[in-house]
Protein backbone atom coordinates (compact mmCIF):
# COMPACT_ATOMS: atom_id res chain seq x y z
CA UNK A 1 0.00 0.00 0.00
CA UNK A 2 1.28 3.52 -0.42
CA UNK A 3 1.45 5.94 2.01
CA UNK A 4 -1.65 7.49 0.62
CA UNK A 5 -3.84 4.45 0.95
CA UNK A 6 -2.51 3.91 4.32
CA UNK A 7 -3.52 7.45 5.47
CA UNK A 8 -7.28 6.63 3.55
CA UNK A 9 -7.82 3.13 5.48
CA UNK A 10 -6.44 5.01 8.89
CA UNK A 11 -8.99 7.59 8.45
CA UNK A 12 -11.90 5.37 7.76
CA UNK A 13 -10.69 3.61 11.13
CA UNK A 14 -11.37 6.44 12.85
CA UNK A 15 -14.22 7.07 11.18
CA UNK A 16 -15.76 3.97 12.67
CA UNK A 17 -14.27 4.72 15.79
CA UNK A 18 -16.01 8.38 15.80
CA UNK A 19 -19.65 6.24 15.08
CA UNK A 20 -18.86 3.69 17.95
CA UNK A 21 -18.91 6.66 20.35
CA UNK A 22 -21.42 8.67 18.50
CA UNK A 23 -23.47 5.80 19.59
CA UNK A 24 -22.77 4.92 22.64
CA UNK A 25 -22.89 8.74 23.61
CA UNK A 26 -26.71 8.38 22.17
CA UNK A 27 -27.71 5.62 24.84
CA UNK A 28 -26.09 7.81 27.13
CA UNK A 29 -27.42 10.78 26.82
CA UNK A 30 -31.01 9.32 26.78
CA UNK A 31 -30.18 7.55 29.68
CA UNK A 32 -29.16 11.08 30.71
CA UNK A 33 -30.81 11.53 34.52
CA UNK A 34 -30.36 7.51 35.77
CA UNK A 35 -26.71 8.21 35.10
CA UNK A 36 -26.87 11.44 36.72
CA UNK A 37 -28.65 9.95 39.51
CA UNK A 38 -26.35 6.77 39.97
CA UNK A 39 -23.10 8.68 40.05
CA UNK A 40 -23.90 11.82 42.45
CA UNK A 41 -25.08 8.80 44.87
CA UNK A 42 -21.53 9.21 47.02
CA UNK A 43 -22.20 12.44 47.45
CA UNK A 44 -26.16 12.16 48.67
CA UNK A 45 -24.67 9.49 50.43
CA UNK A 46 -22.50 11.64 52.74
CA UNK A 47 -24.66 14.49 52.98
CA UNK A 48 -28.35 13.17 53.22
CA UNK A 49 -30.88 12.51 50.37
CA UNK A 50 -31.83 16.34 50.18
CA UNK A 51 -28.12 17.33 49.48
CA UNK A 52 -28.02 19.67 46.17
CA UNK A 53 -25.63 21.27 44.48
CA UNK A 54 -25.03 24.80 42.88
CA UNK A 55 -24.92 25.72 39.39
CA UNK A 56 -22.91 28.60 38.96
CA UNK A 57 -22.28 28.46 35.42
CA UNK A 58 -25.54 29.01 33.07
CA UNK A 59 -24.57 25.75 30.37
CA UNK A 60 -23.35 24.11 33.50
CA UNK A 61 -25.36 21.47 33.64
CA UNK A 62 -26.19 20.95 29.56
CA UNK A 63 -22.18 20.56 29.22
CA UNK A 64 -21.76 18.24 32.16
CA UNK A 65 -24.23 15.94 30.13
CA UNK A 66 -22.00 15.64 27.11
CA UNK A 67 -18.50 15.31 28.77
CA UNK A 68 -20.31 12.72 31.01
CA UNK A 69 -21.81 11.08 28.37
CA UNK A 70 -18.98 11.14 25.79
CA UNK A 71 -16.21 9.71 28.76
CA UNK A 72 -18.40 6.88 29.83
CA UNK A 73 -18.99 6.17 25.79
CA UNK A 74 -15.26 6.13 25.50
CA UNK A 75 -14.30 3.61 28.63
CA UNK A 76 -17.27 1.39 27.32
CA UNK A 77 -16.51 1.23 23.70
CA UNK A 78 -12.53 1.08 24.49
CA UNK A 79 -11.83 -2.55 23.85
CA UNK A 80 -14.41 -1.88 20.46
CA UNK A 81 -12.05 1.55 20.03
CA UNK A 82 -8.44 0.13 20.33
CA UNK A 83 -9.51 -3.04 18.37
CA UNK A 84 -10.51 -1.00 15.49
CA UNK A 85 -7.10 1.20 15.65
CA UNK A 86 -5.18 -2.21 16.23
CA UNK A 87 -6.37 -3.49 12.90
CA UNK A 88 -4.45 -0.62 11.56
CA UNK A 89 -1.17 -2.02 12.57
CA UNK A 90 -1.68 -5.38 12.67
CA UNK A 91 -0.83 -6.12 9.31
CA UNK A 92 2.66 -4.55 9.21
CA UNK A 93 3.58 -6.88 12.20
CA UNK A 94 4.23 -10.64 12.38
CA UNK A 95 1.13 -13.29 13.54
CA UNK A 96 2.76 -13.58 17.23
CA UNK A 97 2.90 -10.10 17.58
CA UNK A 98 -0.67 -9.62 16.66
CA UNK A 99 -1.97 -12.23 19.01
CA UNK A 100 0.14 -10.51 21.96
CA UNK A 101 -1.70 -7.20 20.66
CA UNK A 102 -4.96 -8.51 21.15
CA UNK A 103 -3.85 -9.90 24.57
CA UNK A 104 -2.94 -6.73 25.68
CA UNK A 105 -5.99 -4.78 24.44
CA UNK A 106 -8.07 -7.19 26.32
CA UNK A 107 -6.20 -6.62 30.02
CA UNK A 108 -5.48 -3.42 29.64
CA UNK A 109 -9.37 -2.37 29.40
CA UNK A 110 -10.05 -4.46 32.10
CA UNK A 111 -6.95 -3.16 34.64
CA UNK A 112 -8.24 -0.07 33.79
CA UNK A 113 -11.77 -0.81 34.23
CA UNK A 114 -10.74 -2.07 37.74
CA UNK A 115 -9.08 0.75 38.64
CA UNK A 116 -12.07 2.76 38.15
CA UNK A 117 -14.15 0.05 40.25
CA UNK A 118 -11.46 0.19 42.81
CA UNK A 119 -11.96 4.52 43.28
CA UNK A 120 -15.92 3.58 43.17
CA UNK A 121 -16.59 0.99 45.94
CA UNK A 122 -13.18 1.79 48.43
CA UNK A 123 -11.92 5.83 47.84
CA UNK A 124 -14.23 8.24 46.43
CA UNK A 125 -16.83 8.18 49.28
CA UNK A 126 -13.92 8.56 51.57
CA UNK A 127 -12.64 11.22 49.83
CA UNK A 128 -15.87 13.59 50.15
CA UNK A 129 -15.80 11.96 53.21
CA UNK A 130 -12.75 13.94 54.44
CA UNK A 131 -13.20 17.28 52.69
CA UNK A 132 -16.92 17.65 53.39
CA UNK A 133 -17.26 16.61 56.79
CA UNK A 134 -14.24 15.77 58.33
CA UNK A 135 -12.08 18.77 57.69
CA UNK A 136 -15.22 21.22 57.12
CA UNK A 137 -14.85 24.12 59.75
CA UNK A 138 -18.05 25.25 61.55
CA UNK A 139 -20.66 27.84 59.45
CA UNK A 140 -19.06 26.55 55.74
CA UNK A 141 -21.82 24.80 53.70
CA UNK A 142 -20.61 22.34 52.40
CA UNK A 143 -22.53 21.74 49.43
CA UNK A 144 -20.41 21.96 45.94
CA UNK A 145 -20.88 23.31 42.18
CA UNK A 146 -21.89 20.77 40.42
CA UNK A 147 -18.90 21.01 37.46
CA UNK A 148 -16.62 20.81 40.20
CA UNK A 149 -18.01 17.73 41.47
CA UNK A 150 -18.21 15.63 38.04
CA UNK A 151 -14.65 17.50 37.48
CA UNK A 152 -13.44 15.45 40.99
CA UNK A 153 -15.38 12.51 40.45
CA UNK A 154 -13.53 12.14 36.47
CA UNK A 155 -10.05 13.15 37.64
CA UNK A 156 -9.95 10.58 40.88
CA UNK A 157 -10.94 7.94 38.72
CA UNK A 158 -8.98 8.20 36.05
CA UNK A 159 -5.93 8.84 37.92
CA UNK A 160 -7.10 5.11 39.36
CA UNK A 161 -7.48 3.44 36.05
CA UNK A 162 -4.57 4.72 34.44
CA UNK A 163 -2.74 3.63 37.45
CA UNK A 164 -3.41 0.19 37.05
CA UNK A 165 -1.43 0.12 33.48
CA UNK A 166 1.09 -0.59 35.29
CA UNK A 167 1.18 -3.95 34.07
CA UNK A 168 0.94 -2.96 31.06
CA UNK A 169 4.02 -0.47 30.26
CA UNK A 170 6.14 -3.04 32.63
CA UNK A 171 5.40 -5.85 30.05
CA UNK A 172 5.71 -3.77 27.43
CA UNK A 173 9.06 -2.63 28.51
CA UNK A 174 10.09 -5.93 29.76
CA UNK A 175 9.18 -7.53 25.67
CA UNK A 176 11.69 -4.46 24.17
CA UNK A 177 14.42 -5.66 26.44
CA UNK A 178 14.59 -2.54 28.39
CA UNK A 179 13.66 -4.09 31.80
CA UNK A 180 13.94 -8.17 33.08
CA UNK A 181 11.86 -9.67 35.49
CA UNK A 182 14.79 -10.64 37.38
CA UNK A 183 15.54 -6.60 37.61
CA UNK A 184 11.69 -6.27 39.03
CA UNK A 185 12.39 -8.40 41.80
CA UNK A 186 15.58 -7.67 42.93
CA UNK A 187 14.44 -3.67 42.76
CA UNK A 188 11.11 -4.91 44.83
CA UNK A 189 12.20 -2.66 47.94
CA UNK A 190 13.11 0.66 45.60
CA UNK A 191 10.19 -0.04 43.71
CA UNK A 192 7.41 -0.34 46.42
CA UNK A 193 9.20 2.40 47.94
CA UNK A 194 7.96 4.88 44.73
CA UNK A 195 4.63 3.13 44.43
CA UNK A 196 4.09 4.32 47.99
CA UNK A 197 5.65 8.09 47.38
CA UNK A 198 3.21 8.01 44.23
CA UNK A 199 0.35 6.80 46.14
CA UNK A 200 0.63 9.28 48.94
CA UNK A 201 0.62 11.96 46.31
CA UNK A 202 -2.42 10.45 44.01
CA UNK A 203 -4.59 9.51 47.15
CA UNK A 204 -7.56 11.56 47.37
CA UNK A 205 -7.27 12.13 51.66
CA UNK A 206 -4.77 12.74 53.94
CA UNK A 207 -5.27 9.67 55.43
CA UNK A 208 -3.40 6.36 55.62
CA UNK A 209 -6.59 4.34 54.43
CA UNK A 210 -6.55 6.27 50.95
CA UNK A 211 -3.00 5.35 50.47
CA UNK A 212 -3.46 2.02 51.16
CA UNK A 213 -5.87 1.78 48.84
CA UNK A 214 -3.53 2.43 46.11
CA UNK A 215 -0.42 1.10 47.62
CA UNK A 216 -1.97 -2.23 48.15
CA UNK A 217 -3.25 -3.18 44.41
CA UNK A 218 -0.40 -1.68 42.86
CA UNK A 219 2.24 -3.69 44.63
CA UNK A 220 0.83 -6.70 44.32
CA UNK A 221 0.40 -5.73 40.39
CA UNK A 222 3.95 -4.83 40.33
CA UNK A 223 4.97 -8.47 41.59
CA UNK A 224 2.32 -10.37 39.55
CA UNK A 225 3.89 -8.15 36.32
CA UNK A 226 7.67 -9.65 37.20
CA UNK A 227 5.77 -13.24 37.48
CA UNK A 228 4.56 -12.92 33.92
CA UNK A 229 7.78 -11.72 32.62
CA UNK A 230 9.54 -14.43 33.88
CA UNK A 231 6.98 -17.10 32.39
CA UNK A 232 7.62 -15.01 29.13
CA UNK A 233 11.14 -14.96 28.83
CA UNK A 234 11.24 -18.97 29.85
CA UNK A 235 8.92 -19.53 26.73
CA UNK A 236 11.30 -17.38 24.46
CA UNK A 237 13.92 -19.48 25.29
CA UNK A 238 11.97 -22.62 24.66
Amino acid sequence: MTLGEHLEELRVRLIYSSVVVVLFMGVTLYFGREIHSFLIQPYKSILGPDAHFFQIQLMAPFLIYLKTSLLLSVLVSLPILLSILWGFVAPAVDPKTEKWGKIIILFSTLLFWSGIALCWFTVFEDFLRIFLVVLRPDGVDPYLPIDEYYDLFFNLHLVFGASFQLPIVLILLGRIGLISSKFLLSKWRESVLIIAVVSAVLSPGPDVFSMLMLLVPLSLLYFISAILMRVLEASDKK
